[in-house]
């Protein structure tokens, strides 16, 4: 077999299997559907109601998202079995309200999300979220939800 012959059926099968990563869920935004309350200190889970979306981008094991939330980025990775990832992101020197009257200058938003794909077009998970400010209690606040992520109303076959 030629040199310029391997080679060709070399570049041919690795593009073949550059397409086939091993985890099947969408790039793209996603809806954070809350399915349960854990944990709502104050009342933050109201605040949030309409930001609560991913923008989840994938690059081999490695997961980014844009969440709605303060405009924070999420870093992190698809677990060894392809089915569940994980991510964090925090943001510094936040100024907010809090229980829709209190003022604060939050020292940190932290948030932690664990996830588990259902099909290409869903997730289901786990979020906290928390505000972390040194100098003033009632500022310091944490929200923990169990979410469906769902991408362009389309959730997996048998799921309402």
């Amino acid at each position: 077999m030629s040199t310029l012959r391997r080679l060709s059926l070399t570049a041919l099968l690795a593009s073949s299997l550059a397409g086939c990563l091993p985890y099947s869920q969408n790039e793209g935004v996603y809806e954070l559907i809350p399915t349960e309350t854990l944990r709502d200190d104050c009342d933050l889970l109201e605040k949030f109601q309409g930001n609560l979306q991913l923008s989840l981008q994938i690059s081999g094991r490695v997961v980014r998202a844009d969440f709605g939330v303060q405009n924070m980025q999420l870093d992190g990775y698809f677990l060894e079995d392809g089915e569940a990832f994980t991510a964090d992101g925090s943001v510094t020197n936040v100024s907010t309200t809090v229980d829709g009257a209190t003022e604060c200058l939050l020292d940190q938003v932290r948030v932690h999300l664990d996830a588990t794909t259902r099909c290409d077009t869903e997730f289901q998970g786990q979020l906290r979220l928390a505000y972390d400010a040194n100098n003033n209690t009632a500022c310091t606040c944490e929200l923990w939800l169990r979410f469906d992520g769902v991408q362009g109303n389309t959730r997996c076959e048998g799921n309402p």
